[in-house]
């Protein structure tokens, strides 16, 4: 059975990294990491600090309207993105998004 995924490029989506593995971040949560793509399950963003693989971190996303949610996930892949930069696969563990703004 073949799974359907929306996934699709975005633009001013980001995350502020505020906990990792039970550590809250008071450095990374100033920070702001450019989301690549995403999807329901997850998304794929670019960053300079070194996370390692099964890292639990938990983000506040940011939507391009000004709507943040806080999401808890794991980092599931990691791949050389060029000198200083590295992608990552957050695979979402807690706190369903939607990718479409809701209608007020």
């Amino acid at each position: 059975m073949k799974k359907s995924r929306e996934r699709s490029a975005v633009e001013g989506y980001c995350i502020q990294v505020l906990i990792i593995n039970g550590e809250v971040q008071d450095l990374l949560s100033q920070k702001s990491f450019y989301v690549e793509n995403i999807g329901k399950g997850g998304f794929r963003f670019i960053s300079d600090v070194n996370f390692e693989l099964e890292d639990r971190v938990q983000v506040l996303l940011r939507f391009p309207d000004d709507r943040s949610q806080e999401v808890l996930g794991r980092i599931c892949y990691r791949e050389e993105f060029d000198d200083k930069q590295i992608a990552y696969g957050f695979s979402v563990i807690e706190g369903f998004y939607s990718l479409h703004a809701s209608v007020a």
